[in-house]
């Protein structure tokens, strides 16, 4: 009895903690210092071309400079949101299947988004049904280019929304596309848990015919009485 009592807890455990693993989502902390940031610098470049309206008849090359690199600055802030975003998604992304499938998968194999989606679409969980995948998917697109492009309007990233006939973008049209997709890590988080949770925990008649019919393909009689005789054991009351 006390046996069925922890299998009981454990599973119960797993299937709560599986239920309620979006809401303990940790904030990205990066926003909200990033946001504030993106604040400083944009009163700056406002308050330097207006010196510099002032002073029209004495143009002043300094203030032209920093007004220069405040836009670089704005663009690199904008960048890292982007990158920060991502990273965020993928290390809360990772934990949830390693958690969920301690067993069966590999971390190195979690460094390749091909590899996360042949893994989910092996337990019949298509990414593509999932919340906010469109947005993820740009996400990450932009992400790779800002990693590792010279000029981030590759052919992944050109037709994202906010981008396309742009020949150059400025740190606004980053700022624009973030703000679309920055929630979409969360809900996607939370639509894979629980389509995790029915895999994990939900059994309609068809699939225990096929595993069982798994189990008597590999199993002689003794054996498979043996396998009856402890899940009974096992078994809540």
């Amino acid at each position: 009895m006390i046996e069925q009592e922890i299998f009981r807890e454990k599973r119960e455990q797993r299937r709560i903690g599986l239920q309620i693993f979006f809401t303990n989502l940790q904030n990205n902390h990066y926003d909200f210092v990033s946001n504030n940031l993106i604040k400083e610098l944009e009163k700056k470049v406002v308050e330097l071309k207006s010196q510099i309206e002032i002073d029209i008849k004495v143009p002043g090359y300094m203030k032209h400079m920093k007004v220069y690199f405040l836009d670089k600055e704005l663009y690199a802030v904008s960048e890292m949101k982007i990158l920060y975003g991502y990273k965020h998604f993928e290390t809360h992304l990772k934990w949830l299947l390693k958690a969920s499938y301690s067993s069966e998968i590999n971390e190195r194999q979690l460094f390749r988004w091909e590899n996360v989606e042949d893994f989910l679409t092996s337990k019949k969980i298509s990414p593509k049904e999932l919340s906010n995948y469109l947005e993820l998917r740009d996400l990450r697109n932009l992400n790779n280019a800002i990693k590792h492009s010279m000029n981030i309007l590759d052919n992944k990233t050109k037709n994202i929304k906010e981008f396309q006939n742009k020949k150059n973008l400025n740190y606004r049209d980053l700022l624009s596309f973030y703000s679309r997709v920055e929630d979409s890590s969360m809900k996607f988080i939370q639509s894979l848990s629980e389509r995790i949770e029915k895999d994990l925990y939900e059994f309609d008649n068809e699939r225990i015919e096929n595993i069982s019919d798994k189990i008597v393909t590999r199993m002689d009689t003794k054996t498979v009485d043996k396998l009856i005789k402890k899940l009974e054991a096992k078994k809540n009351n």
